[in-house]
This record gives C-alpha cells, sequence and structure tokens, in this order.
C-alpha cells in the first residue's frame, strides 16, 4: 500500500458538479488500494459539514479556504497578477501558500502525488522532482479559454481572456512537462497534450458514471413534452450551450409545439431566460436528486458548443436510459452512436427539429434510450475506469519502488 496525496480544486464530497464527480470516484478507487491524504482547496458553497463519507475513506482531510473569494481585495489581487504576471488568472487564483507548505511538509514521506486539475500544478512546484507526479488534466485548458474567448460577446471581457490565452497555454505546457503521467479524459485531448508535453507520457481515464446507483424509470412516467437540462451555469461551455438555446433553439421547439416545457437543473446564475420562453422554462438550482427530473423528462438536451473531454451530464442521461440531443461538440470523447444511440445536431435549426422529432415519436425515444443506457453499462461505469487509473499509479510506484506489485491492468487508450 503507497502513500498518495491528492490536491483538488474544492471538496469532492458531496460531487454535485462534474469535476467534482470524476474527483469523487476516481479518489475512491485511489483510497481502496492506497493510503490517501487530501489537501483541498475550499470554495464557498462546499460543504464541509456533509463530507464524512470522504473522510471514512481517507487517513486524513485539510481544508484551504481560496482566497479570492473570501474578500475583494484577494479577487482584485489575484486578477492584478493573472494580467500583469507569468501565470493566468485562473492558477493564482487558486494558488494558496499555505497548502503548497502543508505539501511540502508531507512530501518526504509520500510516494505519489496526483494533482486534479491544471492550475493546482503551481502548488506542486512545492515539491521535489522526486516524488512522482499524476495530473488529472479535466481538459485541455487552454483550448476551453480560447473557444470562450471566441465566443464571449462583451468586448472588454473578449479582450481580457484573450490576453490569458497564451499564458494560459504555457502554464498547461510547463504543468505537462513537469508531471511524470498526464491523465485525459478523451483520445482528442490526449493527442492535444501530447503535443504539449511529448515526452510525458499520456493515458485516457475517461470520465464515467455509477451505473449501478442510477435506476432508470419507466418511460411511461416521462412526460411527452418535457425536456431536461442539467449542468451549473460556473461552467462557461455550460451557460453558453444553454443560452444559446433559450434564444436560438427553444423559441423553434415552442413555435411547433407550444405544450413543451423545459426544466433546468443546476446553479443559473447568470443565465438569462427571454420573455417568448419564459412561461415554458422551469429553473430549479441544484436539487438533491436527479432521478425525478430524469424520469419526467422525454429528452435530454445537451446543447454545448464548446469544451472538451467528456460530458458527464451526457453520460448520465446515458445512464438514466434517455433520449439525447446533443451536438458534435457534446458528444466528443464518447463512443456515442448517431442515429441509433443518440441524435447530434450541430445548428439551431437542426438542434430543434431533432427534439421535436423524438417528441413526436416516443417508441424512438425509447430505442434511443436504452441503447444509450446499454452503451454506458459497457464501457463507461467507474469501476473499470478507477482500475485503469490504479494501474498509472502502479506503473509509477513500481519504477519508484520497485517493491511494489503492479496491477495486471493496462491502461492503453
Amino acid at each position: 500500500m503507497a502513500r498518495i496525496i491528492m490536491l483538488t480544486t474544492r471538496l469532492p464530497y458531496p460531487p454535485r458538479e462534474g469535476h467534482q464527480l470524476r474527483a469523487w470516484h476516481l479518489l475512491r478507487a485511489l483510497a481502496g488500494a492506497h493510503e490517501v491524504t487530501l489537501l483541498s482547496a475550499l470554495r464557498r458553497d462546499d460543504a464541509p459539514d456533509r463530507c464524512a463519507p470522504l473522510r471514512a475513506i481517507v487517513s486524513d482531510v485539510e481544508m484551504f479556504p481560496i482566497s479570492a473569494e473570501q474578500s475583494r481585495g484577494a479577487w482584485l489581487r489575484a486578477g492584478a497578477a493573472g494580467l500583469i504576471g507569468r501565470r493566468p488568472f485562473v492558477v493564482e487564483k487558486y494558488f494558496s501558500a499555505a497548502m503548497a507548505g502543508r505539501l511540502a511538509e508531507l512530501a518526504p514521506a509520500a510516494d505519489l502525488l496526483h494533482v486534479d486539475m491544471l492550475p493546482l500544478m503551481a502548488v506542486a512546484d512545492s515539491v521535489a522532482h522526486g516524488l512522482p507526479v499524476i495530473l488529472d488534466a479535466h481538459n485541455v485548458e487552454h483550448l476551453l479559454l480560447q473557444q470562450r474567448a471566441a465566443v464571449e460577446p462583451h468586448w472588454l471581457r473578449r479582450a481580457a481572456l484573450r490576453t490569458q490565452v497564451a499564458k494560459l497555454r504555457r502554464f498547461e505546457r510547463d504543468a505537462c512537462r513537469r508531471a511524470d503521467r498526464i491523465l485525459a479524459c478523451s483520445p482528442d485531448d490526449a493527442a492535444h497534450l501530447s503535443q504539449l508535453a511529448p515526452d510525458t507520457p499520456v493515458c485516457v481515464v475517461p470520465n464515467g458514471v455509477d451505473v449501478d446507483a442510477v435506476h432508470p424509470a419507466p418511460a411511461t412516467v416521462a412526460s411527452a413534452a418535457r425536456l431536461l437540462f442539467v449542468g451549473q451555469m460556473g461552467w462557461f461551455p455550460n451557460r453558453d450551450g444553454m443560452q444559446w438555446f433559450l434564444d436560438e433553439i427553444f423559441p423553434r421547439i415552442l413555435a411547433a409545439r407550444p405544450d413543451v416545457m423545459l426544466d433546468v437543473v443546476g446553479k443559473n446564475e447568470g443565465l438569462r431566460v427571454g420573455a417568448a420562453v419564459r412561461e415554458s422554462t422551469v429553473l430549479r438550482g441544484f436539487v438533491d436528486d436527479l432521478g425525478a427530473a430524469a424520469a419526467a423528462a422525454a429528452v435530454y438536451v445537451v446543447p454545448l458548443r464548446s469544451g472538451s473531454g467528456t460530458r458527464l451530464k451526457v453520460l448520465e442521461a446515458m445512464a438514466y436510459g434517455k433520449a439525447i440531443v446533443t451536438t458534435p461538440i457534446g458528444a466528443e470523447g464518447i463512443e456515442l452512436q448517431h442515429g441509433s444511440e443518440a441524435l447530434f445536431a450541430g445548428d439551431a435549426a437542426g438542434f430543434a427539429d431533432a427534439v421535436l422529432a423524438l417528441l413526436a415519436d416516443p417508441a424512438r425515444a425509447a430505442r434511443l434510450g436504452a441503447a444509450a443506457r446499454a452503451r454506458a453499462q459497457a464501457q463507461y461505469d467507474w469501476r473499470p475506469i478507477g482500475r485503469r487509473l490504479l494501474a498509472t499509479c502502479d506503473e509509477l510506484l513500481a519504477a519508484r519502488a520497485p517493491a511494489v506489485a503492479p496491477l495486471a491492468v493496462s491502461c492503453a487508450s
């Protein structure tokens, strides 16, 4: 049993957002085989009083509040450093001298460092190069920022974002070169990350879903005219995609089917619901149990126009056995077949037509949903994904300490 330190940008439990879900399930895999100490940034909306299941599986948890969320002064200092300094704003925002100091204290007794998400690689710099480092790259972050800058409507914010792209790419390149292994969520991401750091091995460890914990409701429970989107608007691709849906897609759907209702589940700050769709849109905010909303939905909509990695919301919809309409970007990294397991559409008119076609043909929607769930069961359950992570860890541990016996699992993508 090895001693592993894991760094996270927020408490992984309770898992209420996509990156928390990934961090939580990979942490469970690590803690099931090794002794894990968690050093976590603490966001204002985290719930440390509800993390008993987290404390139960790790040897210790230490939390470090994000200064930029605690005071406006700290946020302004991080912003200024991101503009005039070498490191981008997102790295300055999450950097904690206290976390870096604590990591430096713990590192000499550790066998492996697992860094969850790119910004915390700045904290990892406090560790000598002898300790193996795994970077879990949830996305190709500089490409995500580049996409965001391209569609940002406000000129001042767009200009500010563009100043960060080159800095973030440079930091991402250096972080990938600093790591001993990179975890990518998809083959596409792996290819981009390999270009940044050709000498660092990249292992595809995709996102997953707890298939056994999701119980699809009978098709008869679903409303014939209810759509569902799940995602918090603090993540730009979610907000951009749902704004596009509300502005350009949903009015087309309502013109043909005025009875259709849309449920939006997740934090919805910053989302503008226009008058044309307001009476047909329900902003539910965060819900503890997605099951009821999923059961009521006839179609899951995932109208993403940017992002990378694999979409946990798509995998969740697959596990629920729901018909899915998404964009090619929304399905990126997931082996979901257009026409037999979901419908893809890249423009507003095509997206609206695909949704209307499924609402008009519940039997077809049910077939797509059943096929999508079968795909999730076969390829995207968290347990085999966790074993892939453990294989990567064991390769590094074996190279550092041959006495550690590796698991007989390949991490080939």
